[in-house]
C-alpha cells in the first residue's frame, strides 16, 4: 500500500476502534509510501523523458552519453535497495474518474486549442513551432550578430517537438493535449484523494480544480467595484499567486513539473528513500523550469533535517549525489546564460521608469491585503486543525509571505512560479485536513475554511468560462519567437552563448532560425 493514497475512512470502517492504525493512516496522507512504487516510477519517467531528448539534441554525443549515464544511475539508485510496489491501490472506477477529470481539465488549456487560448499561447506556440521547424540547438541572432540560444522552460515542449519533427504539424495540438493530460493524471494519482468513487472523491477533485485564493474578494476591496466577469481576476494588485487552473491553462510548461515534483517529494517525506528521491527529482526538473528546483529546495532542506534525525547518515547514496551534480552542472550553466539582463527589483523600490504592472511597487497596505486574501486567512483557520506536516505547513506560509518582496522577470516570474510549490503543499494539507473522518461532521472553524475556498473558486470558474465562451483560435506554429516579441526574443527566453565553456559541450550551432529561411 502507498500511504499517501490511503483512504482513512474506508480503512477505519474495516478496523473500528483501532486508534493507532487510524493515526498512522492520517499521518500517511502526507508521507512516504511503504516503498518506492509504480506511481513514483511513472512520475520520474515523465520528468526524465524531455531530459533524454535535450541531452542528445543539444550536446555533443560523448557529453550526451556521459550525462545520460549519470541520469540513469541516479534514477536507478531510487529503486535500490527498496523493492518497488507496482500495483496501485486505487479502484479501477476511481482511476477512470481521474482520467476523465484530467482530460476534461486539460481540454480547457490553450495548448490544445480546443477552446479559447489565452494570449500567452502566442508565445508558447512560437516556442514549440521553433523547436519543431528549426534545427537543434535552436538559436536566433541578436542585433550585433551574437547567437541567442533558446533556453527557458523548454522541457515540456521537447517531447511535442520530437512528435512534430516525426509526424509534422497537423496533429501537434492533439499531442499537446495528450502530453498535458498525462501530466495532470500523474499529479492527481499522487494526491491524497480517496481511492474509491464516491462523494468524497468528487468533492476532493472539485477542491483541487478550483483551489485558489480569494481574488474576487481582494479585487472588490482594492478597487471598490465588482470585477468584470469573466475577465481575469488574478492581477488585482501588482502581485499574483495563480490558481492551479490558471497555471494549467496559461503555463503548463512551468506548473506540471512543479506539481509533480512537489507531490512526489511529499509522498516520500517520511521514508528512508527520501534522500534518493530528492536527489533524482531536483536535476530532472531543471530543463523543464528552474523554478521547480528553486521552489522545492527550502522544503528539501527541511526534509533533510528531519531525515537526519530519523535515519542519521544511512542510505545517503553518495554515488547518486555525484552523478546528479555532474548531470546538473551543464544544464544549470545553460539556464543561467545571460540571466543578468532579465528585469528584477525589490518590491519596496519605486521603478525609475515606467515598467510592466507586475514590476510596479506595492504599498504595505496592498501587500497586507494581497497575502490575507490569497492564503493567510485560510491558513490561520486551518492551522489549529493541522496535525501532521506542521513544519512544512508553516514553511509554506513563510515562503508565501516573503515572495512578494522580490520581483524577477517581466511578469514577475519569481512570484508566479515559486509560489506554486507552497500552494500545492497547502492544497495537500487542505485535502488531508478536510477529508479526514469526522473533521466536518461538527460545526467548527473548518467550515470557515470551506467558505474561503468557495469564494476562491470564482477565480477558476472565470478561467473555465472564458476558455469555453471566448472565440477559439487555431494553433499557429509558423511565427517565430522573435516575430512574436517584436523582432528579437526577450532576455528571459534566450541567452547569449558567447565564448562560454558550455559552447564546447554543445553541438555546433546550425544557421540561425527565421521564418524566411
Amino acid at each position: 500500500m502507498t500511504p499517501l493514497e490511503s483512504d482513512p475512512a474506508d480503512d477505519a470502517a474495516r478496523k473500528p476502534g483501532a486508534r493507532q492504525t487510524q493515526r498512522k493512516q492520517a499521518d500517511a496522507l502526507v508521507g512516504a509510501p511503504a516503498s518506492v512504487d509504480g506511481l513514483t516510477a511513472l512520475a520520474l519517467a515523465y520528468l526524465a523523458f524531455p531530459n533524454l531528448i535535450f541531452l542528445f539534441g543539444w550536446f555533443r554525443l560523448p557529453i550526451a552519453l556521459l550525462l545520460c549515464s549519470a541520469m540513469i544511475y541516479f534514477i536507478a539508485r531510487v529503486f535500490r535497495p527498496w523493492s518497488a510496489v507496482w500495483r496501485s491501490q486505487h479502484a479501477w472506477s476511481a482511476v477512470l474518474l481521474l482520467i476523465v477529470t484530467s482530460g476534461a481539465w486539460a481540454a480547457f488549456g490553450g495548448g490544445s486549442h480546443f477552446m479559447y487560448a489565452n494570449p500567452d499561447w502566442y508565445i508558447r506556440d512560437a516556442v514549440l513551432g521553433d523547436l519543431v521547424n528549426a534545427e537543434w540547438p535552436v538559436h536566433y541572432l541578436a542585433a550585433d550578430g551574437t547567437p541567442l540560444i533558446l533556453r527557458s522552460a523548454i522541457g515540456y515542449f521537447l517531447p511535442l517537438a520530437l512528435f512534430g519533427k516525426l509526424f509534422g504539424l497537423a496533429h501537434l495540438d492533439l499531442a499537446v493535449y495528450a502530453w498535458t493530460t498525462l501530466g495532470v493524471l500523474i499529479f492527481l494519482l499522487m494526491l491524497p484523494l480517496p481511492r474509491r468513487v464516491g462523494s468524497r472523491l468528487a468533492l476532493a477533485l472539485l477542491l483541487v480544480v478550483f483551489f485558489s485564493g480569494m481574488d474576487f474578494l481582494g479585487q472588490i476591496i482594492a478597487t471598490e467595484s465588482m470585477p468584470l466577469f469573466p475577465l481575469r481576476l488574478e492581477w488585482w494588485v501588482p502581485m499574483s499567486y495563480p490558481s492551479l487552473t490558471n497555471q494549467l491553462l496559461w503555463a503548463p510548461n512551468h506548473c506540471l513539473p512543479i506539481w509533480i515534483a512537489t507531490v512526489v517529494f511529499l509522498r516520500h517525506l517520511n521514508g528512508a528513500e527520501l534522500f534518493r528521491v530528492t536527489v533524482a527529482l531536483l536535476p530532472l526538473t531543471l530543463i523543464w523550469t528552474p523554478f521547480a528546483a528553486m521552489g522545492l529546495i527550502p522544503f528539501a532542506v527541511l526534509g533533510a533535517a528531519k531525515y537526519q534525525r530519523r535515519f542519521g547518515g544511512q542510505s545517503l547514496a553518495w554515488g547518486g549525489i555525484v552523478a546528479a551534480a555532474a548531470f546538473s552542472l551543464p544544464i544549470a550553466l545553460f539556464l543561467l546564460l545571460d540571466t543578468g539582463n532579465i528585469e528584477s527589483t525589490l518590491a519596496t523600490v519605486p521603478p525609475a521608469a515606467p515598467v510592466n504592472y507586475p514590476l510596479q511597487a506595492a504599498s504595505l497596505h496592498l501587500y497586507a491585503l494581497f497575502v490575507s486574501c490569497e492564503f493567510l486567512f485560510l491558513t490561520l483557520v486551518l492551522a489549529p486543525h493541522v496535525r501532521d506536516s506542521r513544519a512544512e505547513f508553516w514553511l509554506a506560509v513563510m515562503v508565501l509571505l516573503a515572495l512578494p518582496l522580490i520581483r524577477f522577470g517581466p511578469s514577475n516570474d519569481l512570484g508566479l512560479r515559486l509560489s506554486t510549490t507552497p500552494l500545492v503543499i497547502l492544497l495537500v494539507i487542505c485535502l488531508q485536513t478536510l477529508l479526514a473522518p469526522g473533521r466536518l461532521a461538527a460545526l467548527s472553524s473548518l467550515w470557515v475554511a470551506c467558505l474561503f475556498l468557495l469564494v476562491g473558486a470564482h477565480t477558476a470558474f472565470n478561467e473555465f468560462w472564458r476558455a469555453a465562451t471566448f472565440q477559439r483560435s487555431p494553433a499557429d506554429y509558423q511565427y517565430t519567437l522573435a516575430d512574436r516579441q517584436g523582432g528579437q526574443a526577450a532576455a528571459h527566453y534566450v541567452g547569449r552563448l558567447g565564448s562560454s565553456t558550455l559552447q564546447n559541450w554543445l553541438q555546433p550551432l546550425p544557421a540561425p532560425y527565421s521564418r524566411e529561411k
